[in-house]
């Protein structure tokens, strides 16, 4: 693929094609595949999709214009080449033809939803009739009828049916070949630019190539430890990125590495192949190791551990689909797929078999995978707000630099030094380590979250962590411990809880209702809701027979004679068991939502709600349980048939405590007024029960928003969360109370004052629905508890709440999680599994106060970088002034002067003020959530304003001494107070009143802006924590007040180039000029923060 790299974006002509609304899936077993061969593809085959391109342009190659384009780029010395790095697309439209059909193209230029362009070569194959393209790891075919391209990812559509029939024979071979010259092969290759290719893109980085060009141009003038050390950090930071980025390439390609052996079915027999040759519908013989693609099983049966997927560590167990025939493999139940980069811990049987339906990038792993190298970037004010900055900087350089070049032409200077002091005066402006400092501060906040166990795989969200204001949470694993304990049934017939059931029927419903599998050493895997009620039964299950064994060396036992595994559809599981004892029927039991259950029971206990009601508010999750006994069962029965007519045995409940943590952190979060929400899968009840015992901010009661499950209209009830649940009223509001809401009346009572909980299937009533954008806001702002959501629709609240103007955080657990940690501006996975790497941050120690670490660390860093960037402006503020002043005398600084203000001076407060940890609390304060907000703006004002004051009052001061000489004067022999001592070129001087005082007071004030920007905030510690800026500072401080009161010692002379000292008398007026600009510069930030804290 020939991917350009993405650089800043720019909009297309008219002329681009807007992007295709359909993808193409492969769907034949015929000997050669008519999809790939005909230069018109039978459409019919085709399954529609949206295009991940928002608009296309062909282009074909020319030499002459090839040529033009190389000839310009030397015309211009390299710059137009330079410039084909940032914007891409100008090398295409320079050196490309424009086409007006994209059937003829050989080139294509795409753009992609950030406006960014692409430039993608187009392969032609089969003489020209079968044309396609390759981006973001997906292929584009060109479908002559729309005259387009479109998206083909690497799916079988065949039907159940039709690869059963095709398993005794498998893919013949011109088959394989066909699919794999199309698709390429089953890998995950992701292409690492080469060293020099990096090294380059990093060199021509607008940043770094100013840098290089200033030290190109200070090396020029002598300037010789300060251009090395820019230079040397230049050079280290390019290496870092460099080294990073091939360092993440590898670990990337280790994590999708596959060079297994797989055995295969073709032309009729048993082949030995490499993953990488497997193609769509070929039949792979399951076996002990690496899934190599996305699969779905036709025979037997095994158990797989998707943890590198899911994060859930247990094994699952697969097993054939049970579903109609005629449906698309695509659509079998997640029991029956196998998923790429998922291990195989156990097979069953002699032998399993499974299809595959879906290879390379287009697998379950590949998608996640694409999603980490394409991701949705939230964009980040901080970053276009500098370059805003830097714009005005640049606009104040040319200024002074027509400033000094009509200065130039009075003195009547060479053209050579007019060129060196312009430069000079674009190279002081524009702060070249303005880069360094800013990346080096979220380096130490880096290296504090490392310290704490959390891992951070894109530092740029440290920034962004310190604007969240409001944090979403999943619930189980996350609020609660990921584990359920289990408390007991209810058989409904007034007997107490027990964990011991004295019913028969119960006790076998809870020794074989479950997915539970075991080890040859006697380990039960499984789910630990099952593995609980299980364990209560005392009973075992075989490794080698399909069936259970009766506690105290009983001599009963339920062989399986079926197994349908839980449907978050159907909301329930089920098992067909034959007892022992009972040769002639069979036992159905089937657990599920009560609401499921209720569903196919003959009849439930008239206070079955009522009961399912108070559990859920007391915090227990309620598992029904069902069964009946059926003669004639045959395989070939439906699910539907079995999971019918069946009679209520009780509910089984579990307890899911909450972890001692998450109360203090839901507290803290609040306290600083953070708003919190939950998200979970989970009962709605069950939520608002967490919420409550969480101390959660809520209002006495809560609307509650769910769907009618007889017309599926909208539906609510108020529901009160601050009573006792034990309490009378609960339930009798329970039965009472709900109230069928139609969805114009949603804005009347979104005006009511309670807070807000709905489920997903409300949700996705509302999403399918034509309401009004501003009153779809209303009801996610509104809500605090999100229930019964499923993994997309998690990501869809958390793209609304963004949407919202929120800044937001979302902490997880699952793979269930994973897109919404990765929509969210900040997202926190508790979790150790592969599948982490979705979300910028990692708590190691799976602990959720890491939640408030993670947010403590992000307001210390982006209030770091806020004062070091205000700091970084002032500073070539307050250099450019002194430069302007004194090259308009006639005067500069010397080499040593430059040195010990920019490196010893600035840089090193600039480094050191970074390292002051964060605060110990989180704070109601928020810091700014812009370089431009009024609290930086008035600072950077109000500074330049104490800055000039000072600056020219004194030197006003100094000017009506008897014994001030100006320059002008010295030079024309009008005054004799020192002696002119021009430099080499004659017309520029080092030695002059104008140079020590201007020195010394421009560098006394970087010292008082380092103690102003420094004052203590809400975010970080006291400054006095940070001893070594401490130390620096006032050890920089006494230097400079020392030169002050010391005139002419051998330090001013020798080392820094004074050699015009001051009368003591005017040295003791200027130290009490810098006392007071301190005092000043204080007084004036200190006002700053409390007027627009206030505000």
């Amino acid at each position: 693929m020939a991917d350009a790299l993405a650089t800043t974006g720019s909009s297309l002509p008219p002329a681009f094609d807007p992007a295709p609304t359909v993808t193409i899936v492969l769907s034949t077993y015929n000997e050669r595949d008519p999809l790939i061969k005909p230069a018109a593809p039978d459409l019919s085959l085709l399954a529609t999709s949206k295009a991940e391109y928002v608009a296309i342009a062909g282009f074909r190659a020319s030499a002459v214009w090839q040529a033009g384009f190389v000839l310009l780029c030397v015309v211009t010395g390299g710059v137009l080449w330079i410039m084909t790095t940032w914007w891409p697309q100008i090398y295409t439209y320079l050196a490309r033809v424009r086409v007006r059909s994209l059937g003829v193209a050989d080139i294509v230029l795409v753009r992609d939803s950030h406006g960014l362009m692409h430039e993608c070569a187009v392969v032609h194959s089969e003489g020209g009739m079968v044309r396609t393209f390759e981006w973001k790891h997906q292929r584009y075919l060109y479908i002559q009828q729309s005259g387009s391209f479109e998206r083909v990812p690497a799916m079988l559509l065949d039907s159940l049916e039709s690869v059963t029939r095709s398993l005794q024979t498998g893919l013949a071979s011109s088959v394989v070949a066909d699919r794999t010259a199309f698709y390429g092969p089953n890998t995950m290759e992701l292409k690492t630019p080469s060293l020099i290719r990096l090294l380059v893109e990093k060199v021509v980085h607008p940043f770094y190539l100013f840098q290089l060009i200033s030290v190109a141009l200070w090396l020029e003038e002598a300037y010789t430890t300060y251009a090395l050390a820019i230079l040397a950090m230049s050079i280290s930071s390019i290496a870092y990125e460099v080294h990073s980025q091939v360092t993440n390439a590898s670990q990337m390609q280790a994590l999708v590495a596959c060079a297994i052996q797989v055995q295969v079915k073709r032309d009729g027999g048993v082949q030995s192949v490499p993953a990488s040759a497997l193609v769509l519908g070929d039949f792979v013989l399951v076996q002990e190791q690496v899934v190599a693609a996305d699969m779905v099983i036709v025979v037997g049966e095994c158990m797989a551990d998707e943890s590198s997927l899911t994060g859930e560590a247990i094994p699952v167990s697969k097993q054939p689909s049970h579903d109609d025939p005629t449906k698309s493999v695509l659509e079998c139940h997640k029991s029956s797929v196998l998923c790429a980069g998922s291990t195989v811990v156990r097979v069953k049987g002699d032998s399993v078999w499974a299809v595959v339906t879906r290879v390379g990038f287009s697998t379950t792993k590949g998608d996640l995978l694409r999603q980490i190298l394409y991701p949705d970037d939230v964009p980040f004010q901080m970053v276009t707000d500098s370059y805003r900055y830097l714009l005005a900087l640049s606009i104040v350089a040319g200024l002074t630099s027509l400033q000094r070049i009509y200065d130039a032409i009075q003195a009547h200077s060479t053209l050579g030094d007019l060129v060196i002091s312009v430069f000079d005066l674009i190279s002081t402006t524009i702060p070249a380590a303005l880069p360094m400092i800013l990346t080096v501060g979220v380096g130490f906040s880096l290296t504090r979250l490392q310290q704490a166990r959390l891992c951070c795989i894109d530092a740029q969200k440290i920034n962004v962590a310190g604007h969240i204001n409001c944090f979403c949470f999943d619930k189980t694993g996350t609020l609660t411990s990921d584990h359920l304990d289990f408390e007991g049934v209810d058989m409904c017939d007034g007997s107490p809880l027990t964990t011991k059931p004295t019913s028969r029927d119960v006790e076998y419903a809870l020794a074989s209702c479950h997915g539970l599998s075991v080890d040859d050493q006697g380990v039960v895997a499984g789910y630990s809701l099952e593995r609980d009620m299980f364990a209560a039964t005392e009973y075992t299950l075989s490794a080698t027979t399909n069936e259970v064994q009766s506690p105290n060396g009983g001599h009963v036992s339920l062989r399986y004679d079926r197994r349908y595994p839980f449907d978050a559809a159907l909301q329930r599981s089920s098992v067909v068991v034959q007892a022992s004892n009972e040769p002639h029927f069979r036992r159905i039991y089937v657990k599920g939502s009560p609401e499921a259950i209720a569903d196919i029971c003959t009849g439930i206990p008239s206070d079955f709600y009522a009961r399912v009601h108070r559990y859920a508010s007391e915090g227990l999750y309620c598992v029904a349980l069902a069964m009946k006994k059926m003669d004639g069962y045959e395989p070939a029965t439906s699910r539907a048939t079995v999971e019918s007519d069946v009679t209520f045995l009780g509910f089984l409940l579990f307890l899911n405590p909450i972890k001692a943590a998450s109360r203090g952190v839901i507290e803290t979060l609040e306290r600083a007024n953070i708003d919190v929400r939950i998200i979970t899968g989970d009962n709605a009840l069950t939520a608002m029960h967490v919420a409550r015992e969480l101390n959660m901010h809520l209002t006495t009661s809560m609307l509650y928003l769910d769907v009618s499950p007889s017309d599926g209209s909208i539906m609510y009830q108020l529901y009160p969360v601050r009573v006792d649940p034990t309490d009378d009223q609960l339930i009798s509001l329970a039965q009472t109370s709900t109230t069928w809401l139609a969805l114009g009346d949603l804005d009347t009572l979104l005006d009511l004052d309670f807070d807000l909980t709905i489920t997903g299937a409300a949700l996705d009533v509302v999403i399918a629905s034509s309401l009004p954008p501003l009153l779809v806001s209303r009801l996610v702002q509104k809500a605090k508890i999100f229930a019964r959501t499923k993994p997309h629709t998690k990501t869809w609240i958390v793209g609304r709440l963004m949407d919202a103007g929120l800044f937001v955080g979302m902490t997880g657990d699952g793979t269930n999680d994973c897109g919404a940690l990765k929509a969210a501006h900040v997202g926190l996975a508790l979790s150790d599994a592969e599948a982490s790497i979705v979300a910028p941050f990692t708590s190691r120690g799976k602990a959720i106060e890491d939640v408030v670490a993670l947010l403590r660390e992000g307001r210390c860093a982006l209030t770091t970088s806020l004062l070091s960037f205000k700091f970084m402006v002032m500073y070539p503020i307050i250099e450019t002034a002194m430069v302007a002043y004194l090259n308009h005398m006639q005067a500069s600084f010397s080499n040593n002067q430059y040195l010990f203000g920019d490196m010893f001076v600035v840089l090193g407060m600039s480094v050191l003020m970074l390292q002051t940890p964060p605060a110990a609390n989180l704070t109601k304060a928020r810091p700014p959530t812009s370089l431009f907000s009024p609290t930086i703006v008035w600072s950077v004002a109000s500074q330049s304003v104490v800055f000039a004051l000072y600056f020219s009052a004194t030197l006003a001061v100094a000017q009506r001494q008897p014994w001030f000489c100006a320059l002008p004067d010295v030079a024309a022999g009008r005054a004799h107070c020192y002696p002119y001592r021009p430099n080499e070129s004659g017309d520029m001087t080092t030695h002059a009143f104008e140079v020590s005082i201007v020195w010394l007071l421009g560098h006394w004030h970087y010292v008082v802006l380092a103690i102003a920007f420094n004052l203590n905030d809400p975010f970080r510690e006291p400054a006095w924590h940070n001893r070594a800026f401490v130390l620096y500072t006032a050890a920089v401080g006494a230097i400079l007040l020392g030169l002050v009161l010391w005139p002419g010692n051998a330090m001013a002379v020798a080392w820094l180039d004074l050699t015009t000292p001051l009368p003591l008398s005017f040295c003791f007026e200027m130290a009490a000029s810098c006392a007071l600009a301190l005092v000043t510069a204080v007084g004036v930030e200190m006002a700053v923060r409390i007027t627009f804290a206030q505000s």
